[in-house]
């Protein structure tokens, strides 16, 4: 097994970029990419299928920072919390970050449990597949990787 470097922080985007504003957390990682990509004390990273695959990450990082779209009633609006609603999606995902968090660590899968929050824009329902951000959501996910910028900068000291 090859031995990889535990990193200080991972950024973890969701999502599924066929079901338009669904794919927001995915367009975060791409906008850190140019920035944070290389730098070896941050993973990126993309769960775009079945979330418990997270389970495999969990020992590379001491903090997760998920980036999801999230329910609520107006589009574009950030949510950063560890308990928000459940995120929309036609049935891509099965379930949500939270709950797949609460039941890896209740079930031990890492020691330590890496600390972790949600970073999420607000989106209605999905309706159709389809490529693309709609203006609000597309707007918030600028806005997100902007302060996600800075929270890395400050967290690994750079701010």
């Amino acid at each position: 097994m090859i031995e990889v470097a535990r990193r200080r922080v991972a950024v973890v985007g969701i999502g599924n970029d066929l079901a338009g504003d669904d794919g927001a957390g995915l367009e975060v990682i791409r906008l850190l990419e140019p920035a944070w990509g290389q730098d070896e004390r941050v993973l990126l990273a993309r769960l775009e299928g079945d979330l418990f695959a997270v389970a495999d990450l969990l020992h590379l990082a001491d903090e997760f920072v998920f980036v999801d779209a999230v329910a609520g009633e107006t589009p574009g609006e950030s949510v950063r919390c560890t308990n928000a609603p459940r995120a929309f999606s036609p049935s891509f995902h099965q379930t949500d970050i939270q709950s797949v968090m609460r039941a890896l660590e209740s079930l031990g899968v890492s020691d330590p449990f890496p600390r972790w929050e949600l970073w999420g824009v607000t989106t209605l329902p999905p309706q159709e597949l389809r490529s693309g951000l709609s203006a609000p959501v597309a707007k918030a996910v600028n806005e997100v990787a902007h302060a996600l910028d800075v929270h890395l900068r400050e967290l690994l000291g750079e701010g």
